[in-house]
């Protein structure tokens, strides 16, 4: 099938649309030696330095992710050292205001 519509009428544009057919033609038989050719790199092993830098690239990113991952982990750890210094604090305060601490964590509900 051709790329481009059928005219209905085929008056003076005749030799016209023959030399756009002959260009058409052209255009396409590049595109196929283009094609052919990036096929033929593939297949020879042309993809390996594609591969090699889409891979280096994905290692790159796994070390970043885990690093922030590592980084995290220190975070939470920090955070759950905090909230347990001041559960202790809390728990051990003295007097009334030791008192109101213990009464306000009871009815978080988080004590």
């Amino acid at each position: 099938m051709s790329r481009r519509p059928r005219s209905k009428t085929a008056g003076p544009k005749g030799a016209h649309s023959f030399a756009e057919l002959k260009l058409e033609i052209t255009q396409l038989q590049r595109e196929l030696t283009r094609a052919e050719a990036r096929i033929r790199q593939l297949e020879g092993g042309g993809a390996d330095p594609m591969v090699a830098k889409r891979l280096a690239e994905l290692e790159e990113g796994q070390k970043i992710a885990r690093g922030l991952a590592v980084d995290a982990a220190v975070a939470r750890s920090r955070a759950e050292a905090e909230l347990k210094a001041l559960r202790d604090a809390i728990s051990k305060a003295t007097g009334f205001n030791g008192w109101l601490l213990r009464r306000a964590q009871k009815r978080l509900g988080k004590g």
